[in-house]
């Protein structure tokens, strides 16, 4: 695995043990988490069918996200199908949102040469780094703007993939504010 120590580090503390706050209580060391990404130094600049090897296949995990009316995390057990071809992947997500209550959404990556543009959430992202390791890893960072409970935010996603495990976060910052973690799917390969 070609990744820093330190960047696998505070990827895990962005993405897995930070609770999600509103923007004016947010703790400092969810600000400086989330301003650091992943070391992008290692490993080699990876390319449009890359993504589409790397991802293709069932998934099962979960999806966290914070719920806007009560500020708290839910964790959601999760489904994703990812197909398509390398250039114009789809992801379709299935959630158990309760007895008898399953949703689905699906979200399409469209990679195109050396521009890669990602549309989650409906906002379209321009892929800021992009690197390949060892098998299947890689890591992906997408930046761009959107809209947050009815706010214009800036957007920033992370696709990592390591082994069997594919981890996706969306964070969201007002101007002159933390990033904030939005969701977190934490997926295991099925197939």
């Amino acid at each position: 695995m070609h990744i820093s120590v330190l960047g696998a580090a505070a990827l895990l503390l962005c993405l897995f043990n930070i609770p999600v706050q509103a923007a004016d209580t947010a703790p400092p060391q969810w600000a400086e988490a989330a301003s650091v990404l992943p070391d992008l130094t290692a490993g080699q600049p990876a390319s449009a069918p890359r993504l589409g090897e790397a991802l293709a296949g069932q998934w099962r995990g979960t999806l966290t996200y914070r719920d806007y009316r009560s500020d708290a995390r839910v964790v959601l057990p999760t489904s994703a199908g990812i197909a398509g071809p390398s250039a114009a992947l789809v992801i379709d997500f299935v959630y158990d949102d309760g007895p008898g209550k399953i949703v689905r959404s699906s979200d399409r990556w469209a990679l195109a040469g050396d521009t890669l543009q990602m549309e989650q959430a409906g906002a379209p992202l321009s892929v800021s780094a992009y690197r390949s390791g060892d098998g299947d890893d890689l890591t992906l960072v997408a930046l761009g703007t959107g809209r947050d409970n009815g706010a214009g935010v800036a957007v920033r996603a992370v696709v990592l993939r390591r082994g069997d495990t594919l981890t996706i976060s969306r964070a969201t910052r007002l101007p002159g504010q933390p990033w904030l973690l939005r969701h977190v799917y934490h997926l295991t390969r099925t197939k």
